[in-house]
C-alpha cells in the first residue's frame, strides 16, 4: 500500500448493485454492516448485508429476490475499488426488535444445477478432462491450469460441487465456484506468489499463531495394483521435493512418522501425486494461524503476506480465507493463513504503510449517479 499522508484520514469506500443497478446510495442510510467472506478453496464465497428495518421497507416493498445477483467493488477513497465477486442472494432474515433485515448471498449461486446428485462413470481421462468437462455441463468457464494426471476410472455419486472439491483435495488444488467462473489452481503455484503486502506482527490484531511438528510427517506411503505384474506395489515419499519451514532451535522439519494412505491408487502417476499433494498439505499445516488488520481489498485468498518483525515466526504467509467487514466506523479484514515459507525480513525492509490506529479508518458509500 502506498503511503498515506498522515493528517488524512482514508475512508472505506464501496459499490453494491442489485441486478445491474446501483443501489449504494439507496442502502447507505440503512446500512449496519456489509462482510464479504472468501474462502481458498471447499467453500462457496459468501457476502452477507446486515440493514436497519425500523421503516419495514425491507420486509415489505423492497424484499429481494432468492437468486438475483449482487456485485460488490471495495477500497478506499482516492484508489481504484476492486470487484471482489459476483453472488446470488440465497436467504433472507428478518431480527427483531429492534427490526433489522439480513440478506446472504453466495459466490457458487442457486441458478446452477451444481448441488443436483449425478451419477456417472469417467474412464481414461485426464483430471485437467474431467475439470473441463463439468464447467462446460454447467456453463461455467474454467479458470486455472491443471497437470495432466491421467485417472484410470472414477465414479460419480454425488453433486459436482462435492464431487470436484474431494477430487481436486486429493491432488491438492484450490478449488472453487465464483459467479460464472469455475477456479482450479494448484496451491503449490499459488504459494510461490509474490507478496501482496509486508504486516509488522505489532500492527495487528486478534494475532494467533500455532507452530507444530506432528502435523508432518518424514514420508507418505500409498499403494497401486501393477495389473501387468498383479502385484501391490507401495511408494514411499520421503520429504523432499516439498519442505515444511525448519524449527528455529533443532531445524527439524518432520516428525518421525510415514503417513500411510489407505486408499489405493491405479496407477503409479497416481499414487505419486497423491503423496506429493499429502506431503504439501501436511507442511502446510505446520505453521498457521490468524489475525486482523485494516481492511485491503487485496488480502484475499490465495494471494501472499509477508509477516515481520515476528522472530521466528516470521516469513510468507497464504492467506487460505479472508473476512472483509465494512461498518460505520470502518473496514477491517481477518484472515486465515499459513506459512509457506520462513523469512529474514527485518522491520527496516518493510513497505510503506498506514499508522493510524483501526478505530480512526471510517467509512464512506460510493455512489455513482
Amino acid at each position: 500500500m502506498d503511503a498515506l499522508i498522515p493528517d488524512q484520514v482514508p475512508e472505506a469506500r464501496f459499490v453494491l448493485t442489485y441486478q445491474q443497478r446501483n443501489i449504494t446510495r439507496d442502502i447507505s442510510k440503512y446500512l449496519l454492516s456489509l462482510s464479504y467472506s472468501d474462502f481458498l478453496t471447499g467453500e462457496a464465497d459468501s457476502l452477507e448485508i446486515e440493514l436497519e428495518d425500523a421503516e419495514g421497507k425491507w420486509k415489505d416493498a423492497w424484499y429481494p429476490g432468492h437468486g438475483d445477483t449482487l456485485k460488490l467493488s471495495i477500497g478506499w477513497e482516492g484508489r481504484p475499488l476492486r470487484a471482489v465477486g459476483s453472488f446470488e442472494i440465497d436467504e433472507v432474515e428478518l431480527n427483531c426488535p429492534p427490526s433489522t433485515i439480513s440478506i446472504r448471498a453466495l459466490g457458487a449461486g442457486i441458478q446452477t444445477a451444481l448441488r443436483t446428485t449425478e451419477h456417472k462413470a469417467y474412464e481414461n481421462t485426464t483430471l485437467d478432462a474431467v475439470a473441463k468437462q463439468i464447467a462446460t455441463r454447467q456453463g461455467l468457464e474454467l479458470i486455472g491450469r491443471i497437470e495432466p494426471i491421467m485417472l484410470d476410472r472414477l465414479t460419480q455419486q454425488e453433486s459436482d460441487l462435492a464431487f470436484l472439491r474431494n477430487l481436486a483435495g486429493e491432488y491438492d488444488y484450490a478449488f472453487k465456484v465464483t459467479g460464472r467462473r469455475m477456479v482450479f489452481h494448484a496451491i503449490s503455484e499459488l504459494s510461490k506468489g509474490v507478496p501482496v503486502a509486508s504486516l509488522v506482527l505489532s500492527d495487528l490484531g486478534n494475532v494467533r499463531l500455532r507452530d507444530q511438528i506432528t502435523v508432518v510427517p518424514k514420508a507418505v506411503q500409498v499403494k497401486h495394483k501393477d495389473p501387468a505384474k498383479k502385484q501391490l506395489i507401495a511408494y514411499t515419499m520421503v520429504n523432499g521435493e516439498t519442505v515444511a519451514v525448519p524449527s528455529s532451535s533443532s531445524k527439524t522439519t518432520t516428525s518421525a512418522d510415514t503417513k500411510k494412505q489407505r486408499k489405493r491408487s491405479a496407477s503409479a502417476e497416481v499414487a505419486k501425486a497423491r503423496a506429493k499433494a499429502d506431503l504439501a498439505k501436511a507442511n502446510r499445516e505446520r505453521t498457521t494461524g490468524s489475525w486482523s488488520s485494516i481492511g485491503r481489498p487485496d488480502l484475499v485468498s490465495g494471494n501472499v503476506v509477508a509477516l515481520i518483525a515476528a522472530g521466528k515466526l516470521g516469513g510468507n504467509y497464504l492467506i487460505t480465507a479472508s473476512h472483509h467487514r465494512v461498518t460505520r466506523t470502518g473496514y477491517t479484514v481477518d484472515k486465515e493463513v499459513c506459512r509457506i515459507a520462513a523469512s529474514s525480513i527485518n522491520l527496516t525492509q518493510a513497505s510503506t504503510k498506514p499508522d493510524l490506529a483501526l478505530s480512526t479508518y471510517g467509512i464512506k458509500h460510493e455512489v455513482v449517479v
